[in-house]
């Protein structure tokens, strides 16, 4: 089984693949719509607090090692609450690539494909994205690290190519229209951090499950730095935001980009690489989205929950009309979803005093169950002595 598990390069990349879609895709234009010139101030507000959330959310899972969520939720509440648990995240990673899926597929007609058919768009990104998930073993998570250089050198490439444009009094006033939309109506851009979801399921395939707060972290460091980066570019870049309202910012940035006679158009290569690190966004969330299935029924392979998960995903990629009313859902919704429903059950297990059994007694958290009495299956937390 060792053969099957990743490390910590490709965990890193993995969790900063899934964020840096965000952030083309919702991320610069919501942080700047929201918070205008106080943008960067925001990113820097908001990375703060993703980082006290991350290290949280690793004390939790390092009290558990090698298990996920949803064999916590089995641990400690029994089957009803891993269910629940699951078909809710399920349902999160669902909507949230569906409509993701919507935003990109319509910057793909409205930029290089004007005569395609939105909806021949959407099916040739999640077939690729359902073969790419249908490698045997770990080959997915180990490509994705193919990706992740890319990223990072596109990104600085398009900050430092930009700066000749950059106008800096774009940053004033520095706390943009108010300290109210900055540091409250701003929280809206949490947005951009959906890798923190991830995290809950990564355990199960690590090498070393004690890395997890190492790799946590510094996926949102590098996942913050991207932000900034992107974001500074298009404020810096755009006088008065009048840009601002394309569908894709950050091409309106690269589109301009060259280098003499013969370095042109390298808007098509950005988009390019933009393109795999979506199918590789969409990949990673089918396997999580089925894994989570394949748990929640005790399956030995997650094969026929793929095909599910597409298919779902291209269902809910259908239900926005246009890119405006499908922003608005993601950020209404969506965005409030995951930090109320993580943060609940954070509490839920940190207000008893329980004491997780180690690491070599942790095999099975049915097992375990099975063999309680059916008043402690019913109320676990309060059979198990847990020490902070």
């Amino acid at each position: 089984m060792e053969n099957t598990k990743i490390g910590n390069k490709e965990a890193i990349a993995l969790l900063t693949t899934i964020s840096f879609n965000q952030i083309i895709i919702f991320g610069v234009k919501s942080i700047i719509n929201n918070t205008s010139s106080a943008s960067l101030l925001n990113l820097l507000y908001l990375s703060i607090i993703i980082l006290i959330f991350t290290i949280l959310i690793c004390y939790l899972l390092n009290k558990f090692p090698s298990f996920d969520l949803l064999d916590i939720s089995d641990y400690l509440g029994g089957k009803i609450l891993k269910w629940i648990v699951g078909i809710l995240f399920f349902i999160y990673f669902i909507i949230f690539a569906g409509n993701s899926l919507h935003l990109f597929s319509s910057c793909l007609e409205i930029i290089y494909f004007p005569l395609t058919l939105l909806i021949f768009i959407r099916s040739f990104l999640i077939i690729g994205a359902t073969i790419t998930c249908l490698f045997k073993n770990n080959a997915l998570y180990r490509s994705n690290f193919i990706v992740f250089p890319l990223i990072i050198i596109t990104t600085i490439f398009m900050f430092f190519s930009d700066m000749k444009y950059f106008n800096i009094e774009n940053v004033y006033p520095i706390f943009g229209d108010s300290l109210f939309y900055t540091f409250i109506v701003g929280l809206n851009n949490m947005i951009v951090f959906q890798s923190l979801a991830y995290i809950f399921f990564l355990p199960p395939l690590l090498k070393n499950t004690q890395n997890i707060k190492k790799i946590a972290i510094t996926s949102i460091v590098i996942s913050c730095i991207l932000n900034l980066l992107c974001v500074a570019t298009v404020l810096f870049t755009f006088d008065g935001f009048t840009e601002i309202d394309e569908l894709l910012p950050l091409y309106s940035a690269v589109k301009h980009i060259e280098y003499g006679e013969f370095f042109r158009k390298m808007d098509s290569i950005f988009f390019l690489i933009w393109i795999i690190s979506f199918v590789s966004y969409l990949s990673l969330t089918l396997k999580f989205s089925a894994n989570i299935l394949k748990k929640l029924t005790y399956s030995k392979s997650n094969f026929f929950f793929i095909f599910i998960s597409a298919f779902l995903l291209f269902i809910t990629s259908g239900w926005q009309k246009n890119y405006n009313t499908s922003l608005m859902f993601t950020e209404n919704f969506l965005s409030y979803f995951f930090f109320i429903l993580w943060h609940f059950y954070l509490l839920r297990i940190l207000q008893y005093p329980l004491q997780v059994p180690k690491q070599e007694t942790l095999q099975s958290p049915t097992q375990e169950l099975a063999h309680c009495p059916l008043h402690v299956m019913l109320h676990p937390v309060r059979h198990v002595s847990l020490q902070f």
